[in-house]
């Protein structure tokens, strides 16, 4: 994919460096996938920072828990990379787990704050901190969102059959990648600056009914609250190791 022309690689990467109140030890998740994206192990087919983005933030919000190894491999599709050793594969991986729990941590921050509040303060990587998004920025975030949920799709489905959350959806559905020719409304420049304006809350609401769901005694053995990756819980690139000795080490 093309990068926006709204939005460049480097503008993007701005938005993802971590802030100065940051630990200094904290990986660059844009480096790394700005050197993934130009390496010989890339597949044919590698999104852009905002995608990757969009994604993560699909997964965290999805209406079922998205396992680690899934999520991972579901990234790269029918085309995984290609990695000459394990080292190489723990490089590529750390970056991601770092900006998944990066993601999460700032998403849950986001949804506490909305339920106390009454606050939309979260703001997804395609949104400046003064002024509109452009709409090629937010459908390359967006097509990453939506190529997360065809890794849920019966709970996705649900969520579209049910008028209570269809709702939700309909700033994110505005953007969605589904390749069919509409005529657009005349106003269609404001239906979409307000769209990309609606998402950030429709993603906390979609967070708040995740941890509802799995909150129901029901599925709390299934569907457990989605906690961030523990230094000692198994790495989710599949190495058989801690994840503190692997893609999370120091």
């Amino acid at each position: 994919m093309s990068p926006a022309a709204d939005m460049s690689e480097e503008q993007a990467a701005a938005r993802l460096e971590p802030r100065p109140a940051d630990s200094a030890r904290r990986l660059d998740p844009a480096a790394a996938w700005l050197a993934l994206r130009t390496s010989s192990a890339a597949p044919s087919r590698i999104g852009s920072m905002l995608e990757l983005d969009g994604y993560l933030t699909g997964v965290l919000v999805a209406p079922s828990l998205i396992a680690p190894s899934r999520w991972i491999f579901g990234i790269w599709g029918h085309d995984e990379p290609v990695f000459d050793d394990e080292q190489r594969l723990t490089a590529a991986l750390r970056p991601l787990v770092a900006r998944y729990n990066t993601l999460s941590a700032e998403i849950e921050a986001g949804r506490q704050r909305l339920e106390a509040e009454r606050v939309c303060d979260w703001r997804p990587v395609f949104l400046p901190a003064d002024g509109k998004p452009g709409h090629a920025a937010v459908r390359q975030w967006a097509e990453g969102f939506w190529t997360a949920a065809t890794l849920d799709p019966a709970g996705w489905s649900a969520y579209l059959d049910d008028e209570r959350t269809r709702v939700i959806l309909t700033p994110l559905a505005g953007f969605a990648p589904f390749g069919h020719e509409f005529d657009p409304a005349d106003n269609i420049d404001e239906l979409l600056d307000a769209a990309a304006a609606a998402i950030p809350r429709s993603v906390l609401l979609l967070r708040m009914i995740a941890a509802m769901r799995a909150e129901r005694p029901s599925q709390r053995v299934s569907h457990p609250s989605r906690p961030r990756i523990g230094r000692n819980d198994p790495c989710p690139c599949g190495s058989g190791r801690k994840y503190k000795r692997c893609c999370g080490g120091d």
